[in-house]
């Protein structure tokens, strides 16, 4: 807690002192006795983005080393609106990915699905230094099993579903990098499928349930009158709740560079802390969300891509599996690195320029 107040009274003496040295802006534009002369040339506007479509395939005919035939395909859309007047920039993105593989022995499964929102509002301070508003939302189109299982499932469309809102600097000392500070960031985690709720999924408090009394004899734990409990002996007194609200510090940190001709390199680290947490051993658990994406750009239509994200949430219990007599079977759960990889090459077609000038 020492800390938090620490780096709340260095942030708003900072903000205080950005405040009163911010110099006012003249007018670059023609001026015709003393007001500002329209440009009507000038679009502050920007809207651009672009689609892809990737598929892979792999088949085995009599081969010795094994091998399962499959087929997968990922669709994507990544839409962008901007807007720069001043010292005043508004953006906002779009991106929606899902993806399918069909396998020979496990039928068709989920590979990919994404719904991310995201907007930023800065209003510039002093040299590279900006205020910043960020917003983002984060989801799913579809239902996610645990496959083989395709009954149970354990997430659906807001289930879950994260809201972060976050106050605070955005440093961009050049046109690749970004650095993002909020000591006040809030974090909402909404649950709402009540059977995942009442299991306290995703971190959520789970649901408050009685159970008839249980005696132990020498044949185990039995009921009073001598019979195990089954589902129907379980009554739930709560639910469990749909909503999950928390209050953190919040660092993003952005690259985006070619690192060679044709070849860039996207990066995404977000890093939050929920300081008020109501475990305190938890309180300095940092939640880590790092995305990395390498395109390699073929021609105008075709490219290919490799994607990597690594994910860590302490409240997420993730259930681990081992095979026991060549069965599949869950032997525990509890809070793990969630990494995920893919490759793959397709079409891309863009949409608008966002090189074009204003």
């Amino acid at each position: 807690m020492k800390r938090f107040v620490f780096l709340s009274i260095l942030f708003l003496n900072f903000t205080i002192s950005q405040v009163f040295s911010i110099q006012p802006i003249e007018p670059s534009t023609d001026t015709i006795k003393g007001k500002v002369k329209p440009n009507p040339n000038v679009k502050y506007w920007k809207f651009f983005g672009n689609t892809s479509l990737n598929f892979n395939q792999i088949s085995f005919s009599h081969w010795a080393s094994g091998g399962e035939n499959a087929l997968s395909g990922t669709a994507g859309l990544t839409v962008n609106a901007n807007y720069k007047r001043k010292s005043l920039a508004f953006e906002n993105s779009g991106i929606f990915f899902y993806g399918l593989i069909n396998s020979q022995d496990k039928g068709l499964m989920k590979m990919e699905d994404r719904l991310e929102l995201n907007s930023k509002l800065d209003y510039k301070a002093v040299d590279s230094w900006h205020y910043s508003l960020l917003a983002s939302f984060k989801s799913q189109f579809a239902p996610g099993y645990n496959y083989p299982d395709k009954v149970n499932a354990v997430s659906r469309f807001f289930a879950p579903a994260y809201l972060t809102l976050s106050l605070g600097m955005d440093y961009t000392p050049v046109k690749y990098f970004s650095l993002f500070l909020s000591p006040a960031s809030g974090k909402f985690t909404f649950v709402l499928d009540q059977r995942l709720a009442d299991l306290g999924a995703f971190g959520v408090r789970p649901a408050v349930k009685d159970t008839h009394p249980l005696l132990v004899n020498k044949t185990g734990y039995t009921d009073a009158f001598g019979s195990r409990p089954t589902n129907s002996d379980v009554t739930i007194l709560y639910h469990g709740e749909p909503l999950k609200p928390e209050l953190g510090i919040t660092l993003n940190a952005k690259v985006k560079y070619e690192i060679f001709k044709n070849v860039i390199v996207d990066s995404k680290l977000n890093l939050y802390d929920n300081y008020l947490d109501e475990d305190v051993s938890n309180r300095w658990n940092v939640d880590v969300d790092w995305e990395n994406n390498i395109n390699f750009v073929i021609n105008s239509v075709i490219s290919s891509t490799f994607n990597s994200r690594m994910l860590y949430d302490n409240n997420i219990m993730v259930p681990l599996y081992d095979m026991i007599n060549g069965v599949k079977t869950k032997v525990g759960q509890g809070p793990r690195l969630q990494i995920k990889e893919a490759f793959g090459i397709g079409m891309v077609m863009k949409l608008g320029d966002p090189k074009k000038k204003n």
